[in-house]
């Protein structure tokens, strides 16, 4: 069934790539949006503590979204993420102490509930942070585990965890008041306790913490480290499949995004669960298509690995959602390995925002904030304004390295060239034009190795991207056989888009959206 959805797909690229765009407008699909991820502790602090809180992000939901379609002082995004919000000893967060509450750094639960409530009145879904694979150390099951092997009478809670009587990698002993011959599982640090996922029990709690949340009002979860659940593939695939049937019970249109930090077959390899998107790592960081592809000026490049990416990505699940990004809270900004040449800033937005699926904006990477080196740095405080420091958070304090951009959105909001301005055109763009986000993909022949050129076409309408990463004007002819309209275009270092009948000039460094009338 899988092929013949695939097969379908293509054919409908096809015939609208030979006979033109068909007319009608897309059907807008609840699981699709445009995510903005929040670091909470760094974004707005809105009780003068230093720290960014809950509240602090509800009242600058305006800059999210402010339910103004047409304004140029909002990202307009229909989703956000927020990194771990759970009670943790941690700056991070990623090592949870109780599954069901609010970490008092951040707010009360009340504070979520109006977070929540207020984000639904602005069309604005909500996702969290869920971290599956581990507890923090200080977990009360973990020391409710410790406490039962130290007494030599193992309990229900120290088979929550994964425990042998060798020191071997991923190992680590108890310590004072655990057990001195026993040692148990953690991938990543001694202070996150791998759970162990064979334990029913476990399972049980799982789904009782999933569905505490979606009660609650979250639209999903952005699901942490999935790909060491177990340390067989297959295993980790059957879990995931499990938990996105679990969700799917609870609430039927629930999002589900997974981290697989991995190269794009592994990633494949896990959408075949069914999860609803995975993050899409080979088009982000320094080292990624999308870097490369700007560095050389490379467009034909850009749009062969989009197609071959895609087409993989639905063999393995023809439901799946891309979720592209640049970078995120454990990688470099782009800012820094773009020297923080604008052009280049630009550039890379219009080239993830307008990939299909859900794209997700690193909070600061609108306004072309740097970090780099610890993932601390990473977390930087939101900057605001250059002129005024009301809501400006303190920051991680491991932080070691951040120089603020001489712009902050303030001051970005004002200037109708700047980095911020563009992010927000590019939104508002992408929102009126559904089709850029679903359905099938098909190359376009653009005869130019600068001009990274192909069609969007979701059953209802067909919408062709066009981009000039090259430095130089460049032309496209496209098919003859149906007639155009412009629908916006972009230009990172300025100049205009012309179109005059099928043919089509692009000033170097833009991103051009056509369809047919």
């Amino acid at each position: 069934m899988r092929r013949i959805t695939i097969l379908i797909l293509l054919l409908i690229a096809a015939i609208a790539a030979v006979c033109g765009c068909s007319g009608g407008i897309a059907v807008t699909d609840p699981l699709y949006g445009n995510y903005y991820e929040i670091f909470v502790g760094s974004f707005y602090d809105s009780d003068g503590d230093g720290m960014g809180d809950l509240n602090g992000i509800t009242q600058r939901l305006d800059y999210i979204n402010d339910k103004n379609p047409d304004s140029k002082t909002s990202l307009h995004v229909d989703g956000i993420w927020l990194m771990p919000i759970m009670p943790s000893p941690s700056y991070h967060k990623y090592d949870v102490t109780d599954y069901f509450s609010i970490d008092p750094a951040y707010g009360t639960m009340k504070d979520f509930e109006n977070l929540l409530k207020e984000c639904k009145n602005r069309g604005v879904k909500v996702i969290i942070d869920l971290v599956l694979n581990h507890t923090s150390n200080q977990h009360p099951w973990f020391l409710k585990a410790a406490e039962e092997l130290a007494e030599g009478a193992p309990g229900e809670f120290a088979a929550y965890y994964n425990v042998k009587d060798t020191l071997t990698t991923g190992f680590h002993p108890f310590g004072t008041g655990g057990p001195q011959d026993l040692y148990y599982q953690g991938v990543f640090v001694d202070a996150m306790p791998d759970l162990n996922f064979d334990n029913e029990n476990v399972k049980k709690e799982i789904e009782k913490i999933a569905k505490f949340w979606l009660d609650k009002g979250v639209a999903g979860f952005r699901l942490d480290a999935i790909k060491h659940i177990y340390s067989d593939q297959g295993q980790n695939v059957e879990f995931i499949k499990w938990f996105s049937d679990y969700c799917r019970s609870v609430k039927k249109d629930v999002f589900l995004v997974g981290e697989v930090w991995s190269a794009a077959a592994e990633i494949n390899a896990y959408a075949a669960s069914g999860i609803n998107s995975l993050f899409n790592f080979p088009f982000a960081q320094q080292t990624g298509i999308i870097a490369n592809a700007i560095g050389q000026g490379a467009g034909e490049y850009f749009s062969n690995n989009l197609i071959k990416s895609r087409q993989a990505l639905l063999e393995s699940n023809p439901d799946a959602i891309d979720a592209p990004f640049l970078s995120n809270h454990d990688l470099d900004r782009s800012a820094v390995y773009f020297s923080n040449d604008l052009a280049k800033q630009k550039m890379a937005a219009a080239l993830y925002l307008f990939m299909p699926g859900n794209p997700f904006i690193y909070y600061g990477e609108e306004i072309g904030m740097t970090g780099s080196g610890k993932d601390e740095n990473k977390r930087a405080p939101f900057h605001w304004s250059a002129s005024d420091s009301i809501g400006e958070t303190s920051g991680p304090s491991g932080m070691t390295s951040y120089i603020a951009p001489e712009k902050g959105a303030a001051e970005q909001l004002q200037d109708e060239n700047s980095l911020l301005r563009f992010y927000i055109d590019a939104v508002a763009l992408k929102n009126k034009h559904p089709a850029i986000a679903k359905g099938a993909t098909s190359p376009i022949d653009s005869g130019n190795k600068a001009v990274a050129a192909y069609q969007q076409t979701d059953g209802k309408s067909a919408i062709i991207i066009l981009h000039n990463l090259g430095f130089d004007q460049a032309s496209v002819t496209l098919p003859a056989e149906s007639s155009y309209e412009l629908a916006g275009f972009l230009a990172a270092s300025g100049g205009d888009v012309s179109l005059r009948g099928n043919s089509v000039d692009l000033p170097g460094f833009s991103s051009t959206i056509i369809v047919c009338p």
